[in-house]
């Protein structure tokens, strides 16, 4: 539903008023900046400035374009300077279902203008390492006090804890600890999951820095600022870090934060362990999720089923 002043500038034909379309977006995600996460206000705010641009570079007359001049070709076109302009399939795809959203709390036609673009993420690159990856980083030699030496120690750390989320294991605080346990909730899902301490994680810990802070990582350090501006902060630097791992390393598969949660599934998948119980160690809702963890493991288990069949057979 679109809030009252929303209603005020639509008139009783439904057609909107002369306002441009990027100012109707932008008092949309205004109003309903309450209601969303910060990431999906960011989400929104960055799809409207992508679509600015490509009014700004395609229209001469940027400030006569109402919502009601959208067509579906004006979406398509949006969709294809996307492309040009060198962005992800998967950040366009983002910025289409952002858009698609802020335009149907205007006027509910938001399915009528994307028809004809791809609004579902494709599957990207490989988000797993193996093993020995896992290795190579453990027994790498960096400076101790250096970015990259924390980043790899982190890494280490949200893969040692299960697959820990990165924002999870940095939101930790040193009273979650007790007992041989980590025991947190899921900052998305809200979910516990309680992570035994192995000897890894415990060796890991003491190499750590210390800090006076309540939390168990040397990332926010003063509690009475903005947490979640200290961790988008170092975010930026643990990125920048593990993109010069990846390169110092040697290994083909770019290491993002995501790829501990996605090794400790893949590896646990293919050592056996059983998807249910992967699942909770990940705090997935339900198995759906994780399977598409370990989804790129099918050909290796179809492999492995038919050399099965096929000694059976001799």
């Amino acid at each position: 539903m679109a809030s009252h002043c929303l209603n005020a500038i639509i008139n009783k034909k439904g057609k909107s008023e002369t306002v441009s379309v990027i100012s109707l977006l932008r008092q949309t995600i205004n109003e309903t900046k309450s209601q969303h996460k910060t990431s999906t206000h960011k989400n929104q705010v960055t799809a409207v400035n992508a679509f600015q641009r490509f009014l700004h570079e395609t229209m001469q007359t940027l400030e006569t374009v109402t919502i009601d001049d959208l067509t579906p070709e004006t979406i398509k076109s949006f969709e294809m300077w996307a492309f040009n302009e060198g962005f992800n399939p998967n950040y366009v795809a983002l910025h289409m279902r952002c858009l698609r959203t802020l335009i149907n709390k205007i006027n509910g036609r938001g399915s009528e203008l994307f028809k004809n673009v791809c609004t579902t993420n494709c599957q990207t690159e490989k988000r797993a390492v193996g093993r020995e990856t896992i290795k190579h980083l453990r027994e790498l030699h960096l400076p101790s006090d250096s970015n990259m030496a924390l980043a790899r120690d982190i890494f280490l750390f949200c893969f040692y804890g299960m697959g820990i989320p990165l924002i999870d294991a940095v939101m930790l605080k040193k009273s979650q600890l007790r007992d041989g346990y980590i025991i947190y909730n899921r900052h998305k899902t809200n979910r516990m999951v309680k992570v035994p301490v192995c000897q890894e994680l415990q060796l890991l810990l003491e190499r750590l820095p210390s800090n006076d802070s309540p939390y168990l990582l040397p990332v926010i350090t003063n509690d009475k600022t903005d947490k979640m501006k200290q961790y988008r902060s170092f975010y930026q630097r643990y990125m920048r870090s593990l993109k010069k791992l990846t390169l110092l390393t040697g290994i083909e598969c770019r290491l993002t934060s995501y790829t501990p949660r996605h090794t400790w599934a893949s590896i646990a998948y293919r050592n056996g362990v059983n998807i249910n119980n992967i699942a909770q160690a990940l705090g997935h809702a339900n198995t759906n999720i994780t399977y598409l963890y370990i989804k790129e493991l099918s050909c290796w288990h179809l492999e492995t089923a038919n050399k099965i069949v096929m000694q059976a057979v001799q």
